[in-house]
């Protein structure tokens, strides 16, 4: 008896995950397994569906703003938002791990990718808190978990494929991650305040107003890159894609120019690790477009919302069982392939439940945020260990509260949808 497509693909999926093949390829093979076998599907689909699905005009915007990310972390602006957190929030207790967070914030709106933040935000971080007396395990924790950040806050990359994916507004999307990141950043900071007090971690002087002015003075300026890049697609004065190329320009002009930390040598690595990164995107998007055309070919995602709803058509149910779905995705694969392989699976039944589609956009990347949190992916926390020079094992403990911290703002996002969609309302 054949086996049904749907089961075929689930056990080449796992069976080629298990034996460490790259996700691109699995995604490929898989793909080009089924059209072969399948009869009714000429082969010559198999080079047609994945030009299409990489030559899309939205993701030269991911590149983009890589490399404006890269630069930026190249040429050390994130020495000068740390001094400026330190001096807003480094007078209450547990400073350095307020300031951990809140420059996480502040970069994931350059960056727009976690391993860029903690890769940035941890090598100056954790030695520094390490110093002071916190322990390395928790000085690790605080940055690993807050660079989540950067995949909830514009311009994240997670939402540029989620709109390519989905067909949804990025401007939308990038109004609709502000409030979402805002919350995260509190709920954090206020577990960070929690374990200070109880464990009595120091404070970094007294607040003062002077202080804030000199600092900001350095940090005013690599903060205009998030306003320019908001304001300009907010506007409507630039697409995401034009946005992504000022915001290139402009951390290229500051890093070289005014600041003068990015030499050649480190712009011509810039250009490599951002090349780098954008062909394994690019590859992952191919794969990924011709196996999601095979699904809709199949109509498996019809099918899938059609078994979750006959389990129970209550909302909050259906709901709960997608966050857990996507929450478990991102435990075991990467956020690009996460978003490219599963949205078009769950969306329709986002759409049948009566889900804003920004709304939904948003409950992923969260939810693929905290997945990757945890191993075997963990693609964060492997920065952070390596930063900090401890293992897996001795960070997770650390970690917990600050996951908890998290899961409370998914809960928020999935109960009040004004979270997400009350700005875009406002100034779209």
């Amino acid at each position: 008896m054949p086996i049904e497509p749907g089961y075929l693909i689930l056990i080449l999926l796992v069976t080629l995950l298990v034996m460490g093949m790259p996700i691109a390829f699995v995604l490929g093979v898989t793909a080009m397994t089924l059209i072969l076998l399948d009869p009714a599907v000429v082969p010559q689909i198999m080079g047609l569906v994945p030009f299409g699905g990489a030559n899309n005009y939205l993701l030269v915007a991911a590149l983009l703003f890589m490399i404006a990310g890269e630069v930026m972390n190249q040429g050390r602006i994130a020495e000068k938002l740390i001094a400026f957190a330190s001096s807003l929030v480094g007078h209450i207790r547990g400073g350095l791990a307020h300031v951990n967070i809140l420059t996480s914030l502040f970069f994931s709106e350059i960056s727009g990718t976690a391993t860029s933040d903690a890769a940035a935000i941890g090598s100056v971080m954790i030695p520094q808190m390490k110093k002071r007396g916190y322990p390395v395990a928790f000085a690790a924790a605080v940055t690993s978990t807050s660079a989540t950040m950067a995949i909830i806050v514009p311009p994240s990359l997670n939402l540029i494929l989620y709109a390519y994916v989905a067909d949804a507004s990025i401007a939308q999307l990038f109004a609709a991650g502000i409030l979402p990141g805002i919350v995260v950043c509190a709920l954090l900071m206020g577990t960070a305040y929690a374990i200070s007090v109880r464990r009595g971690y120091p404070i970094e002087g007294k607040f003062s107003l002077a202080r804030v002015g000199a600092t900001g003075k350095d940090a005013v300026v690599p903060l205009t890159l998030p306003l320019l890049i908001l304001g300009g697609i907010l506007g409507g004065i630039f697409t995401a894609t034009e946005a992504g190329a000022v915001a290139a320009l402009w951390s290229i002009v500051l890093a070289a120019l005014l600041y003068r930390t990015l030499t050649l040598s480190r712009f011509v690595d810039t250009l490599r690790i951002a090349g780098k990164r954008s062909a394994m995107l690019m590859f992952i998007v191919a794969t990924s477009t011709l196996l999601g055309w095979y699904l809709t070919n199949q109509q498996i995602p019809q099918e899938i919302a059609r078994a979750i709803l006959g389990i129970s058509d209550s909302y909050w149910v259906v709901l709960l069982a997608i966050n857990a779905f996507f929450l478990l995705a991102g435990t075991i694969v990467h956020g690009t392939p996460a978003i490219l392989m599963l949205v078009p699976i769950f969306l329709p039944l986002a759409n049948q439940l009566g889900i804003d589609p920004v709304h939904f956009g948003l409950i992923v990347t969260i939810n693929l945020g905290i997945g990757q949190q945890t191993p075997p992916v963990a693609s964060v926390v492997l920065i952070t260990c390596a930063i900090a020079k401890i293992s897996i094992g001795q960070i997770l403990p650390s970690m917990l509260w600050f996951i908890g911290a998290m899961l409370v703002a998914l809960l928020l996002v999935n109960a009040f949808p004004a979270l997400s969609l009350w700005l875009p309302s406002v100034i779209l």
